[in-house]
């Protein structure tokens, strides 16, 4: 079921881009913490007045700049950016398509294949390197916000406790990407394609979330996103764990892993 060797393997191929992928996304947090505490309550003050400023804030931060927005839910936004979102996803595609479609691209599947191992075991092993790099990107804009809350204090208290069901959420959401890549790839034999159809699919679930709460006929089709089951400002302002939510994300990504194991378990593979 598991081949620690073949873990091992693309843990050591995938640990550069994982670690590169986490110093940023903690650094940038930290950077939004700053920008947030020094200028972000004045901010939506000053846009506030102006509706066509209002308009473009909200659709580039993703929420409504009505009553009384603490910093804490404007920190909350920082787990959509779309900074944090591109790292953490680019990092999961590239760490799912490198054996199940690259491997099969470069030529060098049937030398991997050739182990007296499964195909099975080959995806199980690789897919848990995967998860534990999902688990990780979920947990650095919590990390970020931990040592940007006390390097950047504000007047408005930060309740850190706040941000962790949002983080676990954000997991969910992390292995959902990761099932729907392990779907195309284990379908497509190019990994450029099975790239372009994920990343493609992730645009248009971005591009519903952001747009969908200011364009009625979009707004009826936000289910369809993955983002839609992804609401860190709403987790905040209610302080309600996303049960519902993260048992959707966490029914995709068991589907579309299992299907693309099949698929990539049956797969023809060329010879080079």
């Amino acid at each position: 079921m598991l081949n620690w060797a073949i873990t091992a393997k693309t843990a050591r191929d995938s640990c550069v881009t994982v670690g590169l992928a986490s110093l940023a996304t903690v650094g940038f947090v930290i950077l939004f913490v700053y920008a947030m505490v020094n200028m972000g309550t004045e901010l939506l003050k000053f846009v506030s007045q102006f509706p066509f400023l209002k308009n473009i804030f909200e659709l580039s931060l993703g929420i409504r700049v009505e009553g009384d927005v603490s910093i804490n839910i404007l920190l909350a936004v920082s787990f959509t950016h779309l900074v944090v979102v591109i790292l953490a996803w680019g990092t999961i595609i590239a760490i799912v398509t490198r054996v199940s479609v690259g491997e099969v691209e470069q030529g060098t599947a049937d030398l991997l294949l050739s182990m007296p191992v499964s195909r099975f075991t080959v995806s199980v092993s690789t897919t848990l390197v995967w998860i534990f790099a999902a688990a990780q990107l979920a947990m650095c804009p919590l990390v970020g916000i931990w040592i940007g809350g006390r390097v950047f204090a504000g007047d408005d208290p930060i309740h850190f406790l706040s941000f962790v069901p949002v983080a676990i959420n954000l997991f969910a959401l992390h292995l959902a990407i990761g099932g729907l890549s392990q779907l195309v790839s284990g379908i497509a034999n190019r990994r450029g394609i099975a790239i372009g159809v994920v990343v493609g699919i992730a645009l248009v679930s971005v591009t519903l979330n952001f747009i969908g709460p200011f364009i009625q006929p979009i707004q009826r089709l936000r289910f369809m996103g993955l983002l839609h089951y992804f609401r860190p400002v709403d987790i905040v302002q209610t302080a309600r764990w996303p049960i519902q939510s993260c048992l959707v994300l966490l029914g995709i990504a068991i589907i579309c892993w299992t299907i693309g194991t099949i698929s990539f378990c049956r797969k023809d593979i060329p010879a080079p």
